[in-house]
């Protein structure tokens, strides 16, 4: 067994030592940049740990503010197209959106960390100068728009699953996955994999080739859990054999620092003899990384980890920053909610036709299942801490599409949320809206002269809209909700509309159907609602939006009971 505190000790070691990091990275010195021999640079115990095995596949899994972009995804893709040039590997991301958003500004910010230089070393989206010669890929893109391109005549595509055969007829020798729990399994598996074969007689002896790391924070739906079985795969012997050679070669490069003439010869070849050693280890080595953002407490903060602990629900804290697996329940208020209710609409000839960098996607531009000429659908729930509606759009005869869900957060009011709707939904064509809501938006006061939702659609008519609002009366039973969800989310029932929703533009609404229990009174069981009393707690994350659903779901229902004219058996007022 590898003695951990000598790990740590290397890992310290490296840190204060930034030219023996280099020489033990096994990047051929020659193609590193002066300035990167230097450079000393701040990574974590999981960064440094996965930079010591670098598996032929690895799997990290790591809470927030560990570092997944920055220190270790940035990395490992140069290393990548460092090692083998006129090579082709790929960024995959569950939409082309969040590669732009998300994934690539962290990564390039952790290659200038590194000392690479955008317009010298990489190019993003656009080919090098054709007068600095840089050499082709071997199997390189036809065109430059979903493309990285490096010095070495290596590139990295930009691959989505929401763009259909993106993957398809490419050959890739690497594979980098962001956010691998959004991923679709069944994509993955059936485009992604096969592409990532061949060419081995270039690069026969490089254990980079055909490697794939996926990161993530801890999957939370049942369809993610894949992402989990991966540490069955993992063989411990084997990763703790990598590190007992990496220990011999941490000890042999110290050597090497001081040493002259035949010793100096004697330590090179038993490096030499160490580090293929380690190659062939790791070419077909599988690793998984487990670290929670408390691994990072000296990048993230001590004050910060307080903070989150303070503000977020015990769910989220327990998985997105301790990265605790999920315990399954059996009391969730939306059991029937799967991956088969999402899905990826991304208006790409809008997103295509701007520059990423510069333009900022937050208005209805962007959205592909927006359909301009239809109403728009609204139900909202009404809080002084936060006020949240959702939003949807009739879909085939019946059925909803839940099309987005925003918000605004105290000391910002219900006006303000309906000055960010105007703004968000400016170039819709119709401007027709249905505004559904119960007795909770219907209360004056003295110091209120109208109603919130009087408020809230005397503001839309401002600005254009043609609203019609729908009171819908008392907010229904519990138990008429629950069983209202149940039917559209299994589906197959005529008097109940489906429902989709858009993944990318809810995540919040999302993460309180998710998060919702049931909870056991007197008259029957109700919706948990104990967390929206704790100021202390992200109240987004509380059951508020779920709350806007059941509005702008039980509205809907009506409307189409009247809309399509059937007997169906729906609720009444």
């Amino acid at each position: 067994m590898l003695d951990v505190h000598s790990i740590e000790e290397m890992q310290r070691y490296l840190l204060e030592n930034p030219e023996i990091a280099s020489l033990l990275s096994g990047m051929p010195m020659e193609s590193v940049p002066d300035e990167l021999q230097v450079k000393t640079l701040h990574y974590n115990k999981p960064q440094l740990r996965s930079a010591l095995i670098e598996a032929n596949e690895e799997t990290d899994v790591w809470g927030r503010g560990t570092g997944k972009s920055e220190g270790r995804i940035a990395p490992r893709s140069m290393r990548n197209m460092e090692v083998m040039p006129r090579s082709r590997g790929g960024f995959v991301g569950r939409t082309y959106l969040q590669l732009l958003e998300r994934t690539i500004p962290p990564v390039i910010k952790g290659w200038e960390a590194q000392g690479y230089k955008r317009g010298r070393d990489f190019w993003i989206r656009e080919k090098p100068p054709k007068s600095l010669n840089i050499p082709t890929p071997i199997v390189g893109p036809l065109t430059s728009e979903h493309t990285i391109y490096h010095r070495n005549g290596s590139v990295a595509s930009l691959i989505s699953q929401d763009r259909p055969g993106s993957a398809n007829g490419t050959s890739l020798h690497w594979i980098v996955g962001d956010e691998a729990k959004l991923l679709d399994k069944q994509k993955y598996d059936n485009e992604l994999m096969p592409a990532n074969r061949g060419d081995e007689r270039y690069w026969k002896d490089v254990p980079e080739l055909h490697s794939i790391l996926l990161a993530t924070d801890m999957p939370t739906s049942k369809e993610a859990k894949w992402i989990l079985e991966k540490k069955h795969e993992m063989d411990i012997d084997r990763i703790e054999l990598i590190l007992s050679v990496q220990m011999e070669i941490f000890r042999l490069t110290k050597k090497l620092v001081f040493a002259q003439g035949t010793t100096k010869a004697n330590v090179l070849r038993e490096l030499s003899r160490r580090r293929a050693q380690w190659d062939k280890l790791r070419a077909n080595a599988r690793y998984y990384s487990l670290a929670s953002t408390l691994d990072n407490l000296e990048g993230f903060g001590a004050k910060n980890l307080a903070r989150l602990k303070r503000i977020l629900p015990a769910f989220i804290f327990m998985t997105a920053i301790l990265n605790k697996e999920p315990f399954l329940t059996e009391s969730a208020f939306y059991p029937d909610l799967g991956e088969g209710h999402l899905y990826d609409a991304v208006d790409y000839a809008y997103v295509d036709s701007v520059d990423w960098e510069k333009v900022k996607f937050d208005d209805c531009r962007k959205d592909a299942d927006l359909n301009p000429n239809a109403p728009l659908h609204i139900g909202g729930d009404y809080n002084a801490a936060i006020n949240p509606i959702v939003i949807g759009q009739q879909w085939r005869k019946k059925d909803l599409k839940i099309i987005n869900s925003m918000y605004v957060k105290h000391p910002e009011r219900l006006a303000d949320c309906a000055r960010a709707f105007c703004n968000y939904y400016k170039y819709h064509k119709s401007k027709k809206v249905y505004y559904y809501y119960d007795h909770t938006a219907t209360y004056t006061s003295s110091q209120l002269d109208e109603s919130p939702a009087d408020e809230f659609c005397r503001i839309l008519e401002s600005n254009g809209w043609n609203v019609e609002m729908v009171y819908i009366g008392h907010t229904e039973k519990p138990e008429v909700r629950f069983e209202l969800w149940g039917k559209a989310l299994r589906g197959g029932d005529e008097s109940t509309p489906e429902v989709l929703i858009n993944r990318g533009n809810n995540e919040y609404l999302l993460t309180s159907m998710r998060m919702a229990r049931t909870t056991q009174k007197e008259q029957g069981f109700a919706k948990d609602k104990k967390d929206e009393k704790n100021k202390e707690l992200d109240q987004r994350e509380t059951t508020h939006f779920s709350d806007g659903g059941d509005t702008l779901l039980v509205g809907f229902t009506r409307y189409i009971r009247e809309e399509v004219g059937d007997t169906m058996d729906i609720l009444t007022s």
